[in-house]
């Protein structure tokens, strides 16, 4: 029989090939990773911000109370558990990520070919998923988009030959939504709705087994809600006995806080709304005089993302009219993602809807399959989208985002292939066409940058560094010279224990020093900092006397006014007129107390170039 994609093989090849592929794709993840573990050190990177908050939670500092998560506690104790067979060690972190990106391309592969049965076809996303696996350091978020999504088809979509399958499965969902609670708890709520909107639909679809299925659910919801609570119970009973039990809690209440504040701002940057200026009383002027009412004031637009000082979002626009190929392919990714995501949710719902009615089983699990893998991947976008529209969080949606392209591919191409309605065809292989395109163009955007998590750090990544706590990595020859130098002022300044206060965000330098930071959220920026900023600053000045200060001079969120100078403009007076300069490495700042910088000294200034 003729097979209906040109790429589908016969039932006994894919089933031979499925034993291969999964180890092949292992064993090429492998190999590629190790091309570029040791290249490349970002200050800025969250792999500093990993290694500072596990060695304080090591040295007894309680989660969220003593030291600032962001996440939630299982984002920092598992590296602690590596620290304690490893010892603090860089490349150890990077080893443990790269075994997240490796797991997340072997579940694209499987979620895959859950659906098509095709270890060939299934292996193509797996690879991109591979080549592009997210920003290293932050590797959960796509592994737990890609797990849920793996874990949820199997718990509600493929059939199961026994009752107590699809309840084991059912329950191991519950227990992977439980762990993505304690990742990050946004995550964890997107997932759960998907859970309980899948297990309302489960009994639905079959035409004599309604309260058979219904009973399955009910159980198997049960059971997995009380598998998310009791992933919870070891990390509740550790709060209790050290007294952070409260701001433990508090996480679950308080995000909602955080996403409809960053929501609005978004309604701000979306819409055309407008605000009067604010006109401040004149204290000196007469109580009461009788002065002709002057012409109202002309309302101002509110202050956008990026007059805040925030991350700037592409724009539709962007996608011809970006100055750079980079900025017109990120833009196309996006928009692309959006318009396939939105024509994908409508058509799939509608075959659904056709499928419940009819009660076709097959139907149904045809349309949902896809939709459950889409709504997953699409878990991952707000947090893209409305706080950080760069290629780095764009690439932790897309691993689960290339299962759901390939999905809707075949799907696509299967459709096309078998209908008899001949207007239907060129539609479905121009959406299956488009689905391709997607893939392809985000993975000609994101391949070359290193921030994508890709081999691109390998670019020029030649010369030997050396610091502290198994930073052993090359990079390229002027970064080596900088490098150096910024790292040996720091030590020259500073002794072990002794602060070293990093702004905005340079983590990493505390962790290759082996120097703390006063910093209990180790992130600061314009958007972040608040109106009381100085004050913070001057106070931990005054209390924690830090030994050396470093002022990073980069555009944090991609425009003028995140550079530090430019919205902590007081602070950084202070810092001039207070603490010695003692060299400038790139756009790094090393500034000293003055009882550790040797007087009469002159400060080095090191910018190279290749």
């Amino acid at each position: 029989m003729k097979p209906i994609l040109p790429f589908a093989g016969t039932a006994s090849k894919p089933a031979r090939a499925h034993i291969v592929v999964p180890w092949l794709l292992a064993g090429f993840a492998v190999i590629y990773y190790a091309l570029y573990a040791a290249c490349g050190l970002n200050l800025g990177g969250e792999g500093g911000t990993a290694g500072v908050v596990a060695m304080r939670l090591m040295a007894g500092q309680r989660p969220i109370v003593d030291t600032f998560l962001g996440y939630n506690v299982m984002w920092f104790v598992p590296v602690t558990w590596l620290f304690d067979l490893t010892g603090p060690n860089y490349l150890a972190l990077r080893w443990y990520f790269f075994a997240f990106c490796t797991a997340s391309g072997l579940l694209v592969y499987f979620v895959v070919f859950g659906k098509t049965r095709n270890a060939w076809f299934s292996a193509v996303p797996a690879i991109l998923a591979i080549l592009v696996p997210g920003m290293l350091f932050r590797n959960y978020m796509p592994f737990l988009g890609i797990l849920n999504a793996f874990l949820l088809t199997r718990a509600f979509v493929l059939p199961h030959a026994a009752r107590w399958k699809a309840l084991l499965w059912i329950a191991a969902a519950g227990a992977g939504i439980g762990l993505t609670f304690l990742f990050r708890i946004d995550l964890g709520v997107f997932f759960l709705v998907i859970f309980l909107g899948l297990a309302g639909l489960y009994p639905f679809g079959e035409r004599e087994a309604f309260l058979r299925r219904a009973a399955l659910s009910a159980a198997g919801a049960i059971c997995g809600v009380c598998l998310m609570v009791a992933v919870h119970l070891p990390v509740w009973s550790d709060a209790r006995q050290r007294g952070y039990e409260e701001a433990f809690l508090a996480q679950y209440t308080g995000w909602t806080d955080m996403i409809s504040r960053e929501f609005r701002n978004t309604l701000d940057d979306l819409g055309e709304k407008t605000r009067p200026p604010s006109v401040a009383a004149d204290p000196a002027a007469p109580a009461a005089t009788a002065q002709p009412a002057a012409p109202a004031p002309k309302p101002t637009k509110v202050d956008t993302w990026e007059e805040r000082g925030a991350l700037a979002r592409a724009t539709p626009r962007d996608m011809w009219a970006a100055p750079t190929w980079s900025a017109r392919t990120l833009a196309i990714s996006t928009y692309m993602a959006i318009g396939i995501s939105l024509i994908a949710i409508v058509a799939g719902g509608l075959a659904l809807l056709v499928a419940l009615i009819r009660r076709d089983l097959d139907a149904k699990e045809r349309a949902l399959y896809p939709l459950t893998v889409l709504g997953c991947a699409l878990a991952l976008f707000p947090q893209y989208y409305f706080f950080r529209p760069d290629t780095v969080h764009l690439a932790e949606m897309m691993v689960p985002f290339l299962a759901a392209l390939a999905l809707l591919v075949w799907e696509s191409w299967r459709i096309a292939a078998s209908t008899r309605i001949r207007a239907a065809k060129p539609v479905l292989i121009a959406f299956a066409a488009a689905c391709a395109a997607c893939a392809g163009i985000y993975t000609l955007h994101a391949l070359p940058k290193a921030s994508a998590g890709t081999i691109a750090a390998r670019k020029k990544a030649s010369h030997p560094f050396h610091a502290a706590n198994g930073v052993n990595v090359k990079v390229r020859q002027r970064e080596a010279l900088w490098l150096a130098g910024l790292r040996d002022a720091v030590l020259r300044n500073s002794g072990p224990g002794e602060f070293v206060l990093c702004l905005p965000y340079s983590p990493t330098v505390n962790f290759m020093t082996d120097r703390p930071s006063p910093l209990h959220n180790l992130y600061v920026d314009n958007a972040t900092a608040g109106s009381g900023w100085h004050q913070t600053f001057l106070s931990m000045m005054r209390n924690d006397r830090p030994a050396v200060v470093l002022v990073c001079h980069r555009a944090i969120n991609g425009n003028k006014a995140s550079r530090f100078p430019n919205w902590a403009p007081d602070s950084y007076r202070w810092l001039q007129q207070n603490y010695t300069l003692v060299g400038r490495y790139e756009r790094n700042e090393i500034f000293a107390r003055p009882d550790k910088s040797p007087p009469g000294t002159a400060p080095e200034f090191l910018q190279v170039s290749d």
